[in-house]
Order: C-alpha cells, then structure tokens, then sequence
C-alpha cells in the first residue's frame, strides 16, 4: 500500500493506492542440465543458448558429447556443470610492465581449472597501431616526477605538456635538463619539470603523450587467438573477455600495459584428485545456485565400481531442490548391456517421482552416447502436458540402440519402474529412438510419468511464486480473493492450453491461526492414449432391411 497526501491536514486529500487482482506469472520451461567431467571447461555452471560454444568450452569428455546431444533434441537451454577433484587449479602467470623496477600489472589465468591450461603459450607484442595518453591534473608544487597512467612512449612530433595552457619543451633524456623544459621518462611513465618551481595546485598539468598498444597472443597448439591494439588494462581484459583459452585480470592501482613477452606458457594447472560423490554433488550444488532446470543427467553412474552410488546423490539433491519448492527431474544412466533383473533390482529402491533410470542407457556410436541426457533434454524440451514418448519426438543425434528389448521384457521393465527406449517401429525395420512411456520409479500411478510430472512442477513453482507475493498483506477478503484469482488465472490457461483437464481451488483463512491461509488445490492432468480397445461385431446389424438393385 502506499499512502500520498496529509492525514492530519484540516484540508486536503490522502490517496491509498492497493493492488488487486491476479498476479502473472511467468515460469520458465525448457531448461536441462547436465553434470560430468570433461576435459576443460570452467568448474561454474554454464549456460548456454546453442551448442556452437560447447566444443569451444568443453573441448572433450562426458560432458562436452552430453551437451551436444542436449541440443541435438531441440532443448533451447542448456546448464553445463563440469565436475573436478579436490585441488583443482587453474593454470596462470603474472606480466609485468616495462618499467626500469618492473610492476606487477596483469593476470592472465586459463579460461578454466585442469592440466590443459599448462600448455597455453601467452605471447605479448607491440600493437599494430599506437595510442595518445591524454590526461588533465593538478600540480603539487613540486617538480615531480608525476605518473603518466601509460609508459613505452613513443617520441612524436604531437606529444605536449602544457602547464596552465603554456607548453613546455619537451626532453627524452635528463642530459638535456634546462629552464623551462620536461623530463618525459618514456620507460618508467612519468614526467619531471626543470623550472625552478614545479606547477602549483592550483595549476592544470596538460599532457598528450603517444604510446604502444599491445597486441596479446593466446595459442593451445590448436587454437590461436589474437587481441590487438590493447590500449589499456581495462581495454585489455574486455577484448579478452571473448576468449575461449585465457582471461585477464588486472592488478589494482596499475594502469601500465605488460611488456612485451616472446612468449610464456602458463604455469599451475591441475585436474586435482579423482573426482567423488561429494565433488558430484558440489557440481549438482553449483546448478541449483543459479537456475532451477525442468530436467537434469548426470553423465555416469557410479565413483566406485558396480555400485551405482551416484544414483542415489542424485535423488538426494532432486529431494532437497523440491524442498525448496524447485522441483526437477533427474535422469541418470546405467550399465551398458546391465541385465533385466540387476535393473529391476535397482529400481526396486527407489519410489520417486523426481528420478528415472534409463533401463538401456547407450547407443551403438563409438564411444557411446548417454541417452539418459537425450532422454532429460527431449523430456525438457515438450511443451507441457506433451508426452515424449509421441512417435514425432524421437531423439536425434543417436545412431541405434546398444540393448534392444523384446516387447515382453518392456512391459516387465516398465511395470519395474526402469524407463526403456525403444526404437520406433519396433517390428520390420526399426528408426528413430524414443521412449516406451517416459516414467519415473514413482509406484503411485499419479506420479509415475515424466509428462505428468512436469506439469505438476510448474504449477508447484508457480504456486510458489504467487505466494511468495502474499506474504506479510493483510488477510482480508480482498487480499484473499486475489490470491484465489491468482491461482485461479494460472490453471485456467492451463485448461485452455490443454496441459490439464480441470481443477478446484479453496482458498480460506484459517480459523484460528490469524496469520494462516490454507490453499486447497485439486488436479486432474490430461491423459494420454496408451490403449485401444475396438468392439467389432460381425454378422447382421438389427434394422437392416437388406439392399435394392
């Protein structure tokens, strides 16, 4: 509420300005993440929009074929978090300016941790084209020297220093001292004034001094990248800021450019130990920071061998990011060729709406590809209330089943609570790749499939979403009937968008605790065909009088 106007005024008007009404909500869909190692990449989550960068980025490894697979399904967001052991680090060196008592100016790191940045050569040379070091001070009363932000000057016809608008001669070596010369130090950036009395503070100092640039080379034996014209520190780390092997990062209080280098390699990086469930749950950890995906794959399934203990950090971080009313759904891979009853045995642990396992988790490409992020990226990808299981949406970008089930084993597995792919056409000659039903371990029917279950975490967030609006107003009528229409406008472009059949709202305040509302919300989410059953009688039909030729 806000209040305009006096109260206590005699005369006058106050205005209280209320809102009412429903609240809009906008919750994103469409978002996968994907957790694995790689052979670079940085250790933050990532976004991204195409997959043009995720070479670039990740060069090799799980998780750098995993992203490509997750555009490959048409997802249109894409989270990368790339896993590393314990003492990671990021492969660096320090440049130092030109100076006669060289200054520690610039950082230059690669782009991201592991034992690839040591092999990136940085090279800095003079730029291609010269820079004027304009600046505007204050004297001190003093002769100097005064810091110019720039050093390496160049000797030219247009350089000046001017006090009080009077410019002085200028000197590039102090054997030419003299009345009412200066001093330019090209080497160490400075200038020094020969008069008897330097400028006063009440005097401006004018200098146009020119420069070199600085041109910054960046090479993996692959790659070569080229910055050039750097003009200034800050210049510097913004042209490099587009690079995909180094970063820059300037020392504080330094303005001068790096001297030129014939070339370093950087020193430092390491991929740290073996990776472990912990550093696989810190990379799950580091996408819930940042976004809230409709899916998530991880790319492997065990840190100790035959024990798929990363399956069950999975559906840990899945619980706790439902507990934050951020509910996703996770998606993990199993043993190529793993037998029917180790699946169902491992199945048979789980009961969660929020986890799937992938019953045949690889296609035949070599290496093999992950369909448990195909599966997470197409699932992410549907609209809601659209099954990804719908012949139209075969996954792309996968070349075959590596395990094929007969019809029989299917149905076993499915009613096991292991998701299958099959392949389309199953009888005659099979393409395109898909899943039989697309569900969960979940045993309650309600929450069993993956096409349910995300209709169902859109309308938690957004629920969510809309409360988070509510708290700490006034529980009245008008309050409460908001937040009803609220609710209330959000399914209703769900019925009309056809992701749900109907729903009951109730939202009533509580009858004793005054600072409690309590919502009833009922569901009924759209079925999807999965049987027919046709009655064909044969034989005369009553009434039928017979024909007339």
């Amino acid at each position: 509420m806000y209040l305009y106007g006096n109260p206590a005024s005699m005369v006058g008007i106050t205005l209280e300005l209320r809102p009412m009404g429903p609240v809009p909500v906008i919750i994103a869909t469409g978002i996968c993440a994907i957790v694995g190692t790689s052979l670079r990449g940085p250790v933050e989550a990532t976004g991204l929009r195409t997959s043009s960068l995720v070479y670039d980025l990740y060069k090799g490894g799980d998780l750098k074929v995993g992203g490509e697979l997750a555009f490959a399904q048409g997802c249109p967001n894409v989270y990368l978090s790339r896993v590393l052991g314990v003492g990671y680090a990021t492969a660096a060196k320090t440049l130092s300016d030109a100076a006669t008592t060289p200054n520690e100016v610039l950082d230059i790191e690669a782009r991201s941790p592991g034992n690839w940045g040591n092999g990136v050569m940085v090279r800095v040379v003079d730029g291609d084209s010269k820079q004027h070091d304009v600046e505007t001070f204050y004297g001190d009363d003093t002769v100097g020297p005064y810091a110019t932000l720039m050093n390496d000057i160049v000797e030219d016809s247009t350089n000046y220093v001017k006090v009080g608008g009077v410019a002085k001669t200028i000197v590039y070596s102090p054997a030419e001292a003299g009345e009412g010369k200066v001093f330019v130090d090209k080497v160490n950036g400075s200038i020094t004034f020969y008069d008897a009395e330097g400028p006063l503070k009440t005097q401006t100092v004018s200098i146009n001094l020119l420069y070199k640039t600085r041109k910054i080379i960046a090479d993996d034996g692959e790659v070569q990248e080229t910055f050039n014209n750097c003009k200034s520190l800050v210049d510097l780390q913004a042209k490099i800021d587009t690079s995909i092997l180094i970063k820059a990062i300037p020392k504080a209080n330094q303005t001068h450019l790096p001297k030129a280098y014939t070339g370093e390699l950087l020193v430092g990086g390491s991929d740290g130990s073996t990776p472990t469930l912990d550093d696989w749950l810190a990379a799950m950890n580091r996408i819930g920071e940042i976004v809230t995906p409709t899916t998530i794959a991880i790319c492997d399934y065990e840190v100790a061998d035959t024990s798929y203990d990363l399956v069950p950090v999975l559906e840990g971080w899945c619980n706790h990011m439902a507990n934050l009313f951020k509910p996703v759904i996770g998606f993990t891979p199993t043993k190529a060729m793993e037998s029917k009853q180790n699946l169902l045995n491992l199945a048979a642990g789980y009961n969660n709406r929020l986890l799937c396992i992938e019953g045949n988790s690889w296609d035949c490409s070599s290496p093999m590809k992950n369909i448990a992020i195909a599966r997470a990226a197409m699932e992410a990808a549907q609209p809601l209330g659209e099954s990804a299981a719908v012949a139209s949406s075969s996954m792309g970008g996968l070349d075959g089943l590596l395990k094929i089930w007969g019809e029989t084993e299917v149905d076993e597995l499915t009613e096991g609570g292991v998701d299958v792919c099959i392949m389309k056409g199953m009888v005659g000659a099979p393409r395109g790749i898909r899943p039989y039903i697309g569900i969960s371990t979940a045993t309650d029917w309600q929450f069993m499939r993956c096409v349910d279950n995300r209709t169902i975490n859109w309308v938690i967030m957004a629920v969510k979403y809309i409360t988070d609006q509510y708290y700490h107003r006034r529980r009245t009528r008008r309050v409460l009937s908001s937040l009803k229409a609220s609710i209330v406008c959000l399914l209703n472009e769900q019925i009309e968008a056809e992701n749900i059949e109907g729903y009951s709202v109730t939202v009533r305040a509580h009858a004793t605790d005054t600072g409690r509302v309590d919502i009833d919300l009922q569901l009924q989410n759209i079925g999807h065909i999965e049987r027919f059953r046709v009655l064909m009688s044969v034989g005369v039909m009553e009434g039928y009088a017979g024909f007339t030729v």
